[in-house]
Order: C-alpha cells, then structure tokens, then sequence
C-alpha cells in the first residue's frame, strides 16, 4: 500500500495537481509580496480570499455570469484593501490588528451574507451557479508531457502566470517599481527624492487586494465550483509565509509557494490511502510552512549574528 501511494507521487497526475493547487498560493504570496514591495504590512490575505470566493459565486448566481461575478469578487477585493488604507494610513490603526479582525470575522461574516441572500447555510452547492472552465489549448494539447502540463488548465491559472511575468516586469523593470522597492527600503528616503509614498502604499494595497481576490475565486469559480464554509483553509497565511521567506526575493517567493503547494499535493494523496490519521494528515502542508518558516529564521538570526546581514 505504501508503495503504491509514494509511486503515486511521481505520476503526470500528481503533477497537474501541484498545478491546480499551486494557483491560489501564487495570488496569496503574490498579494502579500506586493503590498510588502512599499512597506505595508497586509496580513488580512486570508480574509480577503474569503470575501472574493464568495462574492465571486454569488455574483454569478445573482447575474448569470461568471466573469461578472469575477468583476464583483475584485471589487470587494479592493475595497477590502481600501478598507485596511483608509483604518492603517488615515485613522493611525495597527494594519496588523486590523488584518487580524478581518481575518477573524471573515468566516462567519461570508457566511451570514451567504444565508442573507440565498437562504443556504455552510455551502453554495445547491445554487445554480456559473463557473469559469478549464481551457485546452490547440496544438499544444497534442504534444506529450508537456501538452498534459500546459494545455487543460482553469483559466485563472493561465491569468496567474500571466500576471506572475508581468509583476516581475512591474517591480524589477520599470521606474514605478523602483519607487516602489525604495518606499518599502525607506519610505522616508523615498519621501525626500520626491516620491508620494503614500500614494504607491495605496496602490499596492489595491494591487494586493486583486490578487488575493483572485485566489479566492479561483477556488469558488474555478476549482470547487462552489462556496464553502472556510473553503480557503489557510491558504491566505501559506502565501503570507512564503513572502516571509522570501524576504523580498521574488523567485524564492514563487519557489516558496510551489513547495507548498507540493505539500499540499501530497498530503491528498495520503488522505486517500486512508492508512493515516485524517487530521495528521490533513496538517502536513502546516507543517510545512512551520518547518521551512522556522529554518530560514534560524539562518537568518546565524547571518545576522555572524556579522553577514546586517539586523532589521
């Protein structure tokens, strides 16, 4: 039985897997990356996706279209992002307690306008709702291997990589994100060369806004079909630790994400073997993030007291 389930691991179908799930961690590491690039701290990722996963579903039950739905899940994206600008840079709140209010009430909150509105409780899944499919590219769908890895994907995993590419560009190719880099290295530095700080903290708020809300609909529209109760599972917090990880280094970013998402692969994989405990395995991917969040810490407190880095 072991070995069936660990050769199961090196199949195209695990790989697709990874894929699929790589997709939200990507939108989640992606928003808290991107709103760290000026120096705000966005920890209400989690929430975030919640409230775009549902808004996406229920904007498509309501207009009978998945790509409105789309547009009303980014609207309550954004100003979900303005909503923690306007408490963090206008009302001197703590942007990390505000994170954790979101974060805590989301839940139930998604939950309670999901009953308001459509009477169910817990699940969308008796709504008929439409859903954004998966896209089967010509040609390259013929080609073995990788046809199997590129083509038949969800669409927000093709917006995902595409998006990846173009905030590379954004951030390490234009001056924009140069300002920006320099807001998050010294918003006071950044203020005396003439750039508006806190005009690019709101835009990347807003930036970061999108992308978890992305996330959030990838699951509800793309991959479950469905709204669930606490559907994002954490996920909000896996891109949250691969940006810690990072440390502002975009390819360790997206390396981060990816062995999570591994992980997370593979603790599917061992649910179904129904050999281990549910719950212990249900908790590797956690695991996981608390494993490698605690390895790089340690380099880090040995390079700092090495006299390699110097402490932030």
């Amino acid at each position: 039985m072991l070995s069936t389930i660990f050769g199961s691991l090196f199949t195209m179908n695990f790989l697709t897997t990874v894929i699929r799930l790589s997709t939200p961690l990507f939108f989640a590491a992606i928003a808290s990356f991107i709103a760290a690039s000026t120096g705000m701290v966005n920890i209400a990722i989690e929430s975030i996706m919640t409230f775009g996963a549902l808004a996406g579903i229920l904007g498509s039950y309501i207009t009978g279209s998945a790509w409105t739905g789309l547009l009303i899940g980014l609207v309550i994206g954004v100003c979900t992002a303005l909503l923690i600008a306007l408490f963090s840079m206008r009302l001197g709140a703590s942007p990390i307690l505000i994170g954790i209010a979101l974060n805590t009430f989301a839940n139930s909150l998604a939950i309670f306008f999901l009953y308001a509105i459509t009477g169910e409780k817990g699940s969308s899944a008796s709504l008929a709702t439409k859903t954004l499919s998966s896209v089967n590219i010509p040609v390259i769908k013929d080609i073995p291997v990788i046809g199997q890895l590129i083509s038949g994907q969800y669409i927000l995993t093709y917006v995902c990589w595409v998006i990846l590419i173009l905030l590379f560009i954004l951030i390490y190719k234009t001056p924009l994100g140069m300002r920006m880099r320099a807001c998050g290295l010294n918003a006071g530095a950044a203020r005396t060369a003439g750039i508006n700080v806190e005009k690019l903290q709101i835009l990347s708020l807003i930036m970061s806004g999108l992308f978890a809300a992305l996330g959030g609909m990838y699951l509800s529209l793309n991959y479950v079909h469905i709204y669930s109760s606490n559907m994002v599972a954490g996920q909000g917090w896996m891109g949250i630790a691969a940006n810690g990880i990072a440390s502002g280094n975009y390819g360790v970013l997206l390396i981060s994400a990816l062995i999570f998402a591994v992980f997370r692969a593979v603790s599917l994989i061992f649910n179904s073997s129904a050999i281990f405990p549910v719950d212990l395995v249900a908790a590797i991917p956690y695991f996981a993030v608390f494993f490698f969040v605690t390895i790089v810490s340690v380099i880090k407190y040995y390079r700092v007291k090495t006299g390699h880095v110097e402490e932030q």
